[in-house]
């Protein structure tokens, strides 16, 4: 009876693809969940929807991205770069935005994906990229000189088209906005006529849109715009549903650019630049003295070719 007993009981089913070490980095492991997933990602397919098997290729290309993540993470972790819970929700909210209400989550229902686990997806997204930037920022440096080559090759002989900087008030009805408008040009402030017509139910949308050049501007304004004087305030202008006035801070004529005036932006791209080089760099050295061990077996297994 006991044989009997032994003989009809379950073998062990297969392990999880967490359970599966693929490849070990520094210690670190990766696993059959990590690198199906990965495919996946390099698919376009929604991690959720995990690839069982990949070409050759993809498998490489995959194992590979995981071994350069590790590393990064790694280093990240010994620098101090943690993520906060604010800077995940911070990170929902840009992408809730992009939904009607409710939306998010109908999405993530849709794709059968798990909201925490794309949560923490996101809180590890923004861990790579605080990782990254804590490596690259003290080894990408720019000089003076530098900067001031760059401009004299893009600006030297550049010249500045008129711009003007405008500020936009948003309202929900013609009949407001034309009431505000008399009240702008009888020299109410923006701000003040902003908290006259503010309700119970909102206020009126003030943006500050900057120095713009015509081509910047919508063309049913562009025109118009230009031909006031500082200070001046365009007509009632409707797009959508709502009513729009555009006030002319001020007006900068066309003339000569000034390093003053470019060098944050000749900075920005030059450092962007040199972060990208240094990180490759960086990253190159470590993947070649990291101790990696993969278990080719599996891959193997994993790997199918495609004709």
């Amino acid at each position: 009876m006991a044989a009997f007993l032994v003989s009809c009981a379950r073998s062990p089913g297969p392990p999880a693809d967490s359970d599966v070490v693929v490849a070990m980095v520094n210690a670190a492991p990766i696993t059959l969940q990590d690198l199906k997933a990965e495919i996946a990602r390099i698919r376009g397919v929604v991690p959720s929807v995990a690839a069982r098997s990949g070409t050759r290729t993809e498998v490489s290309r995959a194992l590979r991205q995981l071994i350069e993540r590790s590393l990064v993470l790694r280093e990240g972790e010994r620098l101090g770069v943690t993520v906060t819970g604010a800077e995940v929700d911070e990170e929902v909210r840009r992408y809730r935005a992009d939904f009607p209400p409710g939306g998010l989550e109908k999405a993530l229902l849709q794709e059968g994906i798990n909201a925490e686990e794309w949560r923490e997806g996101l809180r590890r997204s923004i861990l790579y990229r605080k990782s990254v930037e804590a490596i690259t920022r003290p080894l990408a440096k720019v000089t003076e000189q530098e900067m001031q080559g760059v401009f004299r090759e893009r600006f030297g002989k550049a010249t500045r088209p008129e711009r003007i900087q405008v500020r936009q008030l948003l309202f929900d009805s013609p009949e407001t906005a034309a009431q505000a408008r008399e009240k702008l040009e009888e020299g109410t402030s923006p701000e003040d006529v902003v908290t006259r017509y503010s309700t119970g139910e909102g206020a009126p949308l003030d943006v500050d849109l900057g120095l713009l050049t015509r081509e910047e501007l919508p063309v049913e304004v562009a025109a118009e715009l230009f031909a006031l004087p500082a200070g001046g305030v365009s007509r009632v202008t409707r797009r959508d549903k709502t009513y729009s006035l555009f006030l002319v801070v001020r007006k900068s004529p066309p003339g000569a650019y000034t390093y003053a005036e470019k060098e944050p932006e000749i900075r920005k791209d030059l450092l962007e630049r040199r972060k990208e080089a240094e990180f490759r760099k960086w990253l190159e050295a470590e993947v070649g003295k990291a101790d990696v061990k993969v278990r080719e077996g599996i891959l193997a297994e994993l790997s199918e070719e495609r004709k």
